[in-house]
């Protein structure tokens, strides 16, 4: 069944061990603007730092975010649970295992996120443009429905930059109507790896100009153990469409199945998933992402959804209410921690011409502001819950 109640993507929030790298990473290396600094929903002991994306004339308004929760501990792990339930994320950030809070992608993760850029000539400009700053950025690639480049952030989650052309339509008429397998200088060890890399704009790119901007999401890549499950799960049960059935490029024997989320199949309106049978289970932590956020219409779209996933037998949190929207969390059939959520509305705590230019919190933490700025500014080691 494919209603096509979700309308696309909204937020991937991502972990990081230091909001303030991050926040150099988008905002000065990638051009992309800070809309709101705040705290979790569930536990305000963790800091969120929130991008958005510059409009341009002409060009619609998605209303993306990324999003990023800090979390700190040098040795203690991650709650493996995630952040979704609200006496389990206070537990666990009080009381973490020791251990590595390094995230490591595999089936039930995130693989990457990539980013939206009109032109191959633009890809180009921010290749050069990032190896002039330091950065390691490896394509770019032909990937057959567009062309990419790839970069990590400063904890090491990968960053994809993407191309709108040429597009998913281009080797089927009917998209999705069956396996299309990729050209063999697309794949690996067809490929010419030293001519790629070595492959850039021909001058400096020191400035972001409009030309290639970054203008949103292109898409999410997750990890799939077993490729046909997942797409019972997304088609069937969620109600996304199948696009494209192909190969996965960087590892022989796997695939590549892309959803979309609407019906134009605009950049920004579709999830991929990696399929990889049997591959190793992933860790959450810092350097991946912790879920992406499917979009609905409104409060009562939202509720539909939440009962709608709940007749069908998916384990649903709560709708909670996390201040710029409302959403429930869900897993797929790997694990893979996703939202619904109502879009994001940044306004009701600060001016749109003020976004991102002080600390917000939600109004029943409020009276504890000195306490959470001290936190956020010393990052004491986390306090174990008293028995009992």
């Amino acid at each position: 069944m494919n209603n096509m109640v979700v309308s696309g993507v909204n937020n991937q929030v991502f972990v990081a061990s230091n909001l303030a790298r991050i926040e150099q990473f988008y905002s000065v290396l990638l051009g992309l603007p800070v809309v709101k600094r705040t705290v979790h929903h569930l536990d305000p002991r963790l800091p969120v730092i929130t991008f958005g994306f510059r409009t341009f004339k002409g060009e619609p308004r998605r209303g993306h975010t990324i999003s990023y929760i800090e979390w700190n501990p040098i040795f203690y792990t991650m709650p493996e649970a995630g952040f979704v339930d609200r006496e389990a994320t206070i537990a666990g950030v009080a009381s973490p295992r020791v251990g590595d809070p390094k995230g490591r992608w595999g089936a039930g993760t995130n693989h990457h996120l990539a980013l939206h850029v009109p032109t191959r000539n633009g890809l180009l400009k921010w290749k050069r443009r990032l190896t002039d700053l330091g950065l390691h950025v490896t394509g770019p690639y032909n990937r057959q429905y567009f062309h990419a480049i790839y970069l990590r952030d400063p904890d090491g989650a990968i960053i994809e930059i993407a191309t709108t052309e040429p597009g998913f339509g281009h080797d089927e008429a009917v998209l999705g109507s069956g396996f299309r397998p990729q050209p063999k200088e697309n794949l690996i060890g067809g490929r010419d790896e030293l001519l790629t890399a070595s492959e850039t704009w021909p001058q400096p790119a020191p400035a972001i100009t409009d030309d290639f901007a970054l203008r949103g999401f292109h898409h999410f890549t997750s990890i799939s153990s077993n490729a046909e499950r997942t797409e019972k799960f997304f088609v069937e049960t969620v109600g996304l469409r199948l696009i494209k059935k192909t190969d996965y490029l960087d590892e022989k024997g796997g695939t590549h199945y892309y959803y979309g989320c609407d019906d134009e199949l605009s950049p920004g309106s579709v999830l991929t998933f990696f399929g990889l049978p049997g591959y190793s289970t992933g860790r959450l932590g810092t350097g991946l992402s912790h879920h992406f956020s499917l979009e609905v219409e409104n409060d009562a779209a939202l509720a539909h959804e939440h009962e709608r996933l709940r007749r069908a037998g998916v384990r649903i949190s709560d709708i909670q209410n996390a201040v710029y929207s409302k959403l429930f969390f869900f897993r797929d059939p790997d694990g893979h921690i996703c939202a619904i959520s109502t879009p994001t509305v940044l306004t009701v705590d600060e001016p749109q011409d003020e976004l991102g230019q002080r600390l917000c919190l939600p109004p029943e933490v409020e009276e504890r502001r000195i306490e959470i700025e001290r936190n956020i500014a010393l990052r004491p080691a986390p306090v174990p819950v008293p028995a009992g």
